[in-house]
């Protein structure tokens, strides 16, 4: 027997090996974001989170809550939380202070993922620990360090707040898990600060809440324990905080009460679930006459007051809630409120490829991102729960279930989750490969035979994930350098007459000079948060879903009329666009539009109503008009072209650029 300093130096040794695996795998992607000799961040989102770190440097730790320059002319709500973004600015804060140029926020930014991928890989060593000993966290690091489901969204430069959510999240699993075996009331309460560090990193977060409410009250109903003490410090402690954070970074701006952005939703969410949890647990332990006399007054007190703060907001939570289930399962229907949405446009998730269902395209996806334990999680979930009534730590394997069963709902629903079950798909190997041990041992099999059967079953289990990481980390993810070109020529090249980065813009309501008249970029909505990071021009549409009709109905506009008046409500006086014709349709369909392409033998062709949209009009013929077979496209009288790109694409014998940039003309 190895003695047990040596073993935890042994353990402490596989976890540095891990993260250094990790962290190594995660760093393919710097080659390609530093292509141009500026290191760039990989996406659309990873790009509005640097505009909010870039405020954040300079007013630390202020950022910018609403956003005149999205939106426009009303401007928007940014979505998420301002943590993660603190985050972002704080090595740059650190290292050169407030005046911290922006490609340098931008390129030391990009190590923060790297950083927190890094936090993750060791909490889920930390979680396997406590759930299946030394080998078992050592196991589950390793896994989650070569896991293509998580490395995708970890990677060097990828500073959109998945990252945050995985790392925040496996430390809530490991301090709840921690509370659940030892009933101590300082484990409570660093459950619920990491609950409340979860919370103001991502919106999202409050499930983990729904998770812990629904295992506190089955604690109560089946194990017969009392859980007062940890409803009030892992529920209703985080939503005091979340509250009093929330009220302190929003000052006077009051966003939708919605799951969409951070708001007050989260912190009323929570108390809610305090509140119901407290109520339902009350009841159980009234009705077994485990409480009574002032311990019951004492909870009905605390209950009254709950009624007080949260029965005004009732309809918003219940609604909340709704459009949340609703969006997890695909489902959204346009809903504005004043300065955002509360609920996303309709049709929004049909167009984004992460939203798709896990299972949409067969199981191939699953098996080369998370391997083949990912399909033994239902089982395991079962097996879990089998050991609440049966097993020596009851209370730990009842959290187990109920967190691998909203796990797996998670990942089938959109296959952007499955970050989510890289440690459950890690800990259905350790599961598997505990159970052939077992059974090994049972039958009188050698320490050396049962030792092969448990790497055998780990291999054939893990070895599908070959593929996809070989496919990961070979994958170019950042975007072409002609985009790049294309963004630095309208930052350099179109006039400003707002600053993007004025302090002023986060006044309430915000006083920028030139703000009132500064000219917009209306683009396909998608390149929104590209447009306003690195070209720092006001845009029309982006990827929160601002301008997202009025960016479709644009392109789709079948005369020159009818876009110009879309642009003028919008006051856009440019436009960028590229390719369309890939998504042209479901365009159309979102809008209520007959399709503009039809189906034939070399694929999706066009009709003659496709040569009437501005999008033909603009990227196909430069809006300078064409004749074809006998149908005449006039030129566009006040749109001209100026600039294009070097790079682009051949359609029809004909070389398209692949960027386009139009001015529209002022008279």
């Amino acid at each position: 027997m190895i003695a047990m300093p040596a073993r935890r130096l042994v353990f402490l040794f596989a976890l540095a090996a891990a993260l250094a695996v990790g962290v190594s795998l995660r760093l393919t992607t710097r080659s390609q974001l530093s292509a141009t000799g500026r290191t760039r961040v990989l996406g659309s989102d990873d790009a509005y989170h640097l505009r909010r770190a870039r405020f954040a440097v300079a007013q630390f730790p202020r950022t910018i809550f609403f956003d005149p320059l999205m939106n426009v002319p009303d401007g928007g709500v940014p979505i998420w939380p301002p943590l993660f973004d603190l985050a972002l600015a704080a090595p740059s804060r650190m290292l050169h202070g407030p005046a911290a140029r922006g490609e340098v926020v931008e390129a030391e930014a990009c190590w923060v993922p790297v950083a927190l991928a890094g936090a993750a890989i060791l909490l889920a060593g930390a979680v396997g620990k406590r759930v299946y000993g030394p080998a078992g966290g050592a196991a589950a690091a390793f896994f989650v360090a070569i896991c293509p489901a998580h490395i995708l969204w970890t990677q060097f430069g990828h500073t959109d707040q998945h990252v945050a959510e995985s790392a925040t999240g496996l430390l809530v699993l490991a301090a709840f898990l921690k509370s659940r075996e030892d009933e101590r009331a300082r484990n409570d309460l660093f459950a619920g600060l990491a609950l409340a560090l979860a919370v103001l990193s991502w919106q999202g977060a409050i499930y983990w809440a729904a998770i812990f409410a629904l295992a506190l009250f089955l604690e109560c109903v089946l194990l017969r324990r009392d859980v007062l003490r940890p409803i009030l410090l892992v529920l209703a402690l985080p939503a005091l905080l979340a509250g009093a954070a929330t009220a302190l970074w929003l000052g006077p701006i009051r966003p939708p009460v919605t799951y969409v952005s951070f708001g007050f939703f989260q912190p009323l969410f929570l108390g809610a679930l305090a509140a119901g949890t407290l109520l339902l647990a009350t009841l159980a332990a009234a009705a077994r006459r485990d409480v009574a006399g002032r311990a019951l007054g004492l909870r009905i007190a605390l209950l009254a007051a709950a009624a007080v703060v949260l029965l005004p907001f009732a309809g918003d939570l219940v609604r909340g809630l709704a459009n949340g289930v609703g969006y997890v399962l695909g489902r959204t229907q346009e809903t504005a409120g004043k300065g955002g949405y509360v609920s996303y446009p309709a049709g929004w998730l049909k167009g984004i490829f992460e939203a798709r269902p896990l299972l949409a395209d067969g199981l191939s996806l699953p098996l080369e991102q998370l391997s083949g334990a990912f399909f033994l999680a239902p089982l395991v979930v079962l097996l879990w729960a089998s050991r609440v009534r049966r097993g020596p730590r009851p209370a730990l394997n009842l959290a187990l279930a109920i967190w691998g069963a909203v796990t797996i709902f998670l990942a089938l629903s959109q296959r952007l989750n499955v970050y989510y079950a890289a440690p459950l798909a890690a800990f259905c190997a350790i599961e598997a490969a505990g159970l052939v041990a077992t059974r090994l041992a049972e039958a009188g099999a050698r320490r050396e035979v049962r030792a092969a059967f448990v790497a055998a079953t780990a291999t054939l289990l893990v070895l599908p994930m070959a593929p996809g990481l070989r496919g990961e980390l070979a994958a170019v993810r950042a975007p072409g350098t002609d985009l790049f070109e294309t963004l630095d020529w309208m930052k350099r090249e179109l006039p400003r007459t707002v600053d993007a980065y004025d302090p002023r813009l986060l006044e309430t309501p915000p006083a920028a000079p030139g703000l009132s008249r500064a000219a917009s970029v209306i683009a396909p909505w998608s390149l929104g948060h590209r447009i306003l990071f690195d070209a720092e021009q006001p845009v029309v549409a982006n990827n929160f879903g601002y301008g997202f009709e009025d960016s479709i109905r644009f392109f789709l506009a079948e005369s020159e009329e009818e876009a110009l008046a879309i642009a003028r409500a919008r006051r856009a006086r440019w436009i960028l666009a590229t390719d369309l014709a890939p998504r042209l349709n479901d365009y159309a369909g979102y809008v209520g539009r007959a399709p503009v392409l039809a189906a034939g033998p070399r694929g999706l062709q066009p009709t003659p109503a496709y040569f009437r949209t501005m999008q033909s009009r603009l990227y196909d013929f430069d809006g300078a008009g064409a004749r074809l077979a006998g149908t005449e496209i006039a030129p566009l009288a006040h749109i001209r072209l100026v600039h294009v790109s070097r790079t682009g694409i051949v359609r029809g014998g004909k070389w398209l650029a692949r960027w386009k940039v139009f001015e529209i003309r002022p008279d």
